[in-house]
């Protein structure tokens, strides 16, 4: 049988980012990791901005990026991230089993830091 939610309650799919994670009901996990590799590929000009990053280990992850106004902001273009970079994230895990995706918070691309949001780190 196919539940409803009570009359009178809507749940929005989509919160606004300045709500507290625990209202957000986020996906990702609330510390943060670091992840170090290179990049093997660049998407930052689209609708969600991502670049694609091999680790040591050989795994694929996915690296979320700010949106595209705080991206060029901090002067982080499809040209800065270029693939066989070196890269360092720092950001929170999806918490999908098996999924390799990263929401960075901070990246050091080829010994140049871009901090996409501000305080997120001490």
């Amino acid at each position: 049988m196919t539940r409803l939610p009570e009359p009178g309650i809507v749940v929005p799919r989509f919160m606004p980012a300045g709500l507290p994670k625990a209202a957000r009901g986020d996906e990702f996990k609330p510390h943060l990791m670091e992840l170090t590799g290179t990049v093997t590929d660049n998407y930052s000009n689209g609708s969600d901005p991502v670049l694609c990053v091999s680790d040591a280990e050989g795994r694929n992850w996915t690296v979320e990026l700010a949106g595209r106004a705080r991206n060029a902001a901090l002067g982080l273009t499809k040209a800065v991230a270029m693939p066989g970079d070196p890269i360092r994230v720092i950001g929170h895990r999806t918490r999908r089993f098996g999924e390799q995706r990263i929401k960075a918070v901070h990246l050091t691309i080829a010994g140049r830091a871009y901090p996409l949001f501000e305080g997120a780190i001490g």
